[in-house]
């Protein structure tokens, strides 16, 4: 009979005592899985979201854009690395925003699309000449 309440007292004890699910720190409160954002983080952002895939998703959908646009600077026809192609704006008061690599994972394709069709596909040397026309040689 002892035996069995010792049990008893252990299983007790192990539920009433919740633990975090990645570190076994002690749960408080109104906590029922994670003891912290930090612990909840490792286990759920790894399997959804995570840099790399948001990296990835933003190149392709740059690539895609470019391809849109024809693939090549408008002003002298560079297309050796799509890294050194960028979108103008030709009007800026309308600019929502910049597309880049960051802009191209977190908005959606209809957002990209729009902001896309206002802007010129130029390689980075004549979006310098085109910023800058007076600092040429």
């Amino acid at each position: 009979m002892l035996y069995h309440n010792k049990l008893a007292t252990q299983f007790l004890i192990n539920h009433m005592e919740k633990k975090c699910i990645i570190c076994k720190n002690k749960l408080l409160g109104k906590q029922t899985r994670f003891c912290s954002t930090k612990c909840k983080n490792n286990l759920t952002n790894n399997k959804h979201q995570n840099y790399v895939s948001q990296q990835r998703r933003g190149y392709e959908r740059k690539t895609k854009l470019i391809k849109m646009k024809g693939g090549c600077c408008s002003i002298c026809s560079y297309n050796k690395n799509l890294a050194a192609l960028c979108f103008h704006h030709l009007e800026p008061t309308t600019k929502s925003f910049q597309i880049d690599i960051r802009q191209c994972s977190n908005n959606s394709w209809n957002k990209l699309i729009l902001e896309a069709n206002i802007c010129q596909l130029l390689c980075l040397n004549c979006h310098a000449e085109t910023h800058n026309p007076s600092f040429s040689t």
